[in-house]
């Protein structure tokens, strides 16, 4: 009796697990396609089929064709859930297969009021000629109803392939229960899609092992390329063995399928590491034991998988204005075997007539790499080792074979620095390895750039003392922070702090000539009640007054602004006016600055009284914010987790290059009064940074973004450490600085009453090298990624500034501020 008891137990808990959560949807009736609209019917469709079905014997196929001129770039389709009242429910699952290449596709759900754009979003990242359960952690905005959930919207954009995706098995979980089983056999019918496409990797593999093997041209090239083959097809091998296996999991399913997708990825690295020995050894730079070349600091140079192309040369050369750091990359590989003990050195450099340039102001440091993996929710190249972390107290390295190891050269000019061009020698050594040498041109250019920021900015910094070397030494600790900070043209700042800010920072800036804005205090962040407001602004003017009375003291007003009302939309306006008004009141001469959706920058709506509007990128219209001006309004720009590309952002897998342009060349042409980044330091329960190249510092930043609000990280001893995307975060600033110099020249020599013949042809000349070239910036989501371009368009202005016979002006003088140039 007690083993029929516990069997009928077993059954039991076996049925209550296999049965848990409350369906939606499993397809197994025309009625679940019918209650489904579709945006476009004359070109996508919704059927009912008994493929690749998870619950039941039918799926549902979405289907919709390239995208071309003419029909709907954002293919979707929606349903009203049979059950509306999604509270207690914590997930709901999604199964969905998808025999196609990988596409954007993404869902929002939402209530019957708020619309769905501003409710749940979640990206459902396609597996490619796979099949995937998505888990959506049912996470709702404040004021979306989890009781009254009306409307599940499905969207694709652009498919550059014709679209067929198969759904079932809609299903909510509360907290606890488990998702139901797939069915047996299903994960192998989904291999036979990954199956279907080993023969044409295999042969692929050996046409290029063919066609590699043609360009070698030593015995050693020659096996070295036969033994990575090997390992490609071994990948091959393990592959169709694992996909035919009866055992087969969901989760080796997918990893499987990460393996196979870099497979092409892999070949092109056989093919361009290739390429670079052969260049090594054809122009007389190759060593015997290792490859040396060399990359811009626009460049993202991965140390695996990925193809790259490594500039071979004998000579290296930069060149910065006095006050400016500007740095480039040095690439080794090993010739055969691994490196030991890998450094990189400069010693000074001298002009021909004897000026010296002293290493103490070059920093040759190990490039650090981080692991993404998963797939953001944006599209990228590539899961795996991406570089990022400048690890500047790590020494010597090795360097496994086949590994492409990057070392960050860093130069900084002083501002005494004597103009010219400087010589030297830049020297690769490793041990046992004869060391390399190349030859290093540093040309310094006559004219100084800004200790602060030359764009105003309101960056918040979230303090994390445990990360950054400790509760006890925090006192110490933020002085380096905002040093470390300042030299990146960013104030310690923060837009969302209640109480005040740091004073003995905001003196320390101040006082070094480095502090540009800081906010007072955060108002309504969420925007305002309308019960009690007069009670609740007060408490807000109650609040901030002492830091106000205490800026004022210390007389940095011209450097404060009180921000608020994020990303609020036009129900939050009234408010939002009336809160204004009241701050204007208590503080006249502090700037009022919000994220609050006004496309007209407050011509059109009945907010008046705010003085800054920051809209992000893509929706930044230079014609309005002009008008806005003339109104005495000012007009900043912003990104966060988008905008995604094709416009610029600095996620970890983006090109290094779009951090630099969109704070130089597109500052330059748009022309924002202002930048604004919700957070620095989103860092999760990532501990500092101890060892390397290769670290174990978390990307994922912002949920599963990876380095959206994260643009630095903490190392030894919780030091700060930068990042790539943070030097040309700074570089940008720095070619912005350019521009401002030049137009400040342009309009001094202009102004002149009787410009002499050479005067005039200066200008003829600068007024040329100022505007940004089309080939490098047509508009903010066309752009070139190619470093050469970005530097002819600097290397134009540093000359026409060189020239002009004025390179000591300072356009920002001593007391720039949030306000900028308009004070």
């Amino acid at each position: 009796m007690q083993t029929l008891l516990l069997v009928v137990f077993v059954l039991v808990l076996i049925l209550s697990v296999a049965h848990a959560g409350t369906p939606l949807f499993s397809f197994e009736t025309d009625d679940d396609i019918t209650v489904w609209t579709i945006r476009s019917a004359k070109q996508d469709t919704l059927t009912r089929v008994p493929q690749y079905a998870t619950a039941g014997q039918s799926a549902m196929r979405f289907a919709t064709p390239q995208w071309k001129d003419g029909l709907e770039q954002w293919p979707a389709f929606e349903v009203k859930p049979p059950v509306p009242d999604w509270r207690g429910f914590d997930r709901l699952i999604i199964d969905l297969t998808n025999p196609g290449a990988r596409e954007f596709f993404s869902m929002f759900i939402s209530d019957a009021k708020v619309p769905f754009r501003e409710a749940l979003s979640f990206r459902l990242e396609l597996p490619e000629r796979g099949f995937k359960r998505y888990v959506v952690p049912l996470k709702f905005p404040d004021k979306v109803n989890k009781g009254d959930i009306s409307i599940l919207h499905f969207f694709g954009q652009r498919p550059a392939t014709a679209m067929t995706l198969y759904l079932d098995n809609f299903v909510l979980l509360k907290p606890g229960e488990q998702p139901p089983p797939l069915p047996a056999g299903f994960l192998s019918q989904v291999a036979q899609l990954t199956l279907g496409n080993l023969d044409a990797l295999d042969q692929q593999i050996s046409r290029q092992h063919e066609a590699l093997r043609a360009r070698c041209q030593t015995d050693l090239q020659r096996a070295g390329l036969q033994a990575r083959i090997a390992q490609l097809q071994a990948t091959l091998q393990a592959a169709r063995g694992a996909a035919s296996a009866p055992d087969l999991t969901e989760e080796r399913l997918a990893a499987l399928q990460t393996d196979l997708s870099k497979l092409p990825q892999r070949l092109g690295r056989l093919e361009s590491m290739l390429e670079f020995e052969l260049a090594c050894d054809g122009r007389g730079v190759g060593g015997d034991k290792m490859l040396v070349g060399f990359a811009t600091s626009m460049e993202k140079v991965l140390p695996r998988d990925v193809p790259c192309r490594p500039r071979v040369s004998k000579r290296v050369s930069l060149s910065l204005a006095r006050n400016e750091k500007e740095s480039f990359q040095v690439l080794v590989t090993p010739r055969a075997g691994d490196l030991q003990n890998v450094r990189v050195s400069v010693g000074d450099l001298k002009t021909a007539g004897g000026d010296t340039f002293s290493a103490e102001h070059i920093n040759c440091d190990v490039t650090g790499y981080v692991e993404t993996k998963t797939r953001p929710p944006y599209n990228v190249s590539y899961v795996g080792w991406w570089p990022d972390p400048i690890l500047d107290f790590l020494g010597p390295v090795a360097i496994k074979q086949d590994d492409l190891q990057s070392f960050w050269i860093r130069v900084r000019a002083p501002k005494g620095q004597a103009p010219g061009l400087y010589r030297g020698t830049l020297t690769v050594a490793a041990e046992g390895a004869e060391p390399l040498g190349f030859d290093l041109s540093v040309r310094v250019y006559p004219f100084t750039l800004p200790d602060c920021t030359p764009l105003p900015t309101a960056i918040t910094f979230f303090e994390h003392p445990a990360q950054m070397g400790g509760d006890d030494r925090w006192d110490q600790m933020k002085f380096a922070y905002a040093d470390f900070l300042a030299d990146y043209y960013i104030d310690y700042d923060s837009l969302y702090r209640g109480g005040p800010p740091d004073f003995d920072i905001i003196k320390h800036l101040h006082d070094r000539g480095q502090l540009c804005a800081f906010n007072l205090g955060n108002v309504f962040n969420g925007g305002a009640p309308e019960q009690n407001f007069d009670a609740e602004i007060a408490k807000v003017i109650a609040r901030i007054k002492p830091a106000y009375d205490q800026a004022k003291a210390l007389g940095v007003l011209d450097h404060a602004y009180i921000y608020g009302f994020d990303e609020q939309s036009a129900g939050q306006f009234p408010l939002l006016e009336r809160c204004a008004q009241e701050l204007r009141k208590a503080f006249p001469d502090v700037i009022l600055m919000t994220t609050s959706y006004d496309k007209s920058y407050g011509m059109d709506t009945v907010v008046k009284t705010m003085d800054a509007w920051t809209p992000l990128t893509p929706s930044f219209d230079p014609a309005k914010a002009a008008q806005a001006r003339a109104a005495g309004k000012y007009v900043w720009w912003y990104i966060c987790c988008g905008p995604h590309n094709p416009h610029a952002n600095w996620f970890v897998e983006y090109a290094a290059i779009e951090s630099r342009l969109l704070m130089g060349a597109m500052t330059a042409r748009q022309r924002p009064d202002g930048f604004l980044y919700y957070s620095l330091s989103i860092w999760n329960q990532n501990h500092p940074i101890q060892q390397g190249p290769f670290t174990d510092w978390n990307p994922v930043s912002w949920t599963t973004y990876h380095g959206d609000g994260s643009l630095f990280c903490s190392g030894a001893d919780g030091k700060p450490v930068p990042t790539i995307r943070l030097e040309n975060y700074r570089d940008g600033q720095e070619d912005y600085a350019y521009a401002v110099i030049l137009e400040h020249i342009i309009k001094a020599v202009a102004a002149k009453p009787n410009p002499t013949a050479q005067e005039q042809a200066w200008l003829t000349q600068a007024k040329a090298a100022l505007p940004v070239p089309e080939k490098l910036m047509m508009s903010m989501s066309e752009y070139s990624h190619d470093p050469a371009a970005l530097s002819e368009w600097r290397d134009g202005m540093a000359e026409a500034i060189s020239t002009s016979g004025m390179t000591d002006v300072d356009p920002w003088g001593p007391d720039f501020g949030v306000r900028g140039f308009r004070e």
